[in-house]
């Protein structure tokens, strides 16, 4: 019950993704989260010995993946009342069930 009301839910549900643009004005800075990135791996090339071009490096990268989440958006679909409380009982009495299972004291 359980497992069939979480997979109702996460199918009703579109996961989108891109990188997070930064608005100034008319002026959108998403694609400069790369720039880190692009400094480090030069500076990497040019010179393989430096602390401070993988630091950088590192911290593009982070700012590349932090950039990517931020600009998650999770779409749920249109349900009906019915099929949305219908979806909650499942989840949540498929809920209780397991846990009513897993924590029922038995003598055995």
């Amino acid at each position: 019950m359980l497992v069939a009301g979480l997979y109702w839910f996460m199918s009703s549900v579109t996961v989108t993704t891109g990188f997070y643009s930064i608005r100034i004005g008319q002026f959108s800075a998403g694609g400069l989260v790369v720039v880190p990135f692009i400094i480090g791996i030069c500076w990497i090339f040019a010179n393989p010995d430096s602390i401070m071009a993988k630091i950088i490096t590192i911290i593009g990268l982070v700012i590349i993946l932090a950039s990517i989440i931020a600009g998650t958006r999770f779409v749920f679909h249109r349900r009906n009342l019915y099929e949305y409380l219908l979806m909650l009982v499942f989840i949540f009495g498929g809920a209780a069930i397991t846990l009513s299972m897993l924590f029922s004291k038995t003598d055995k």
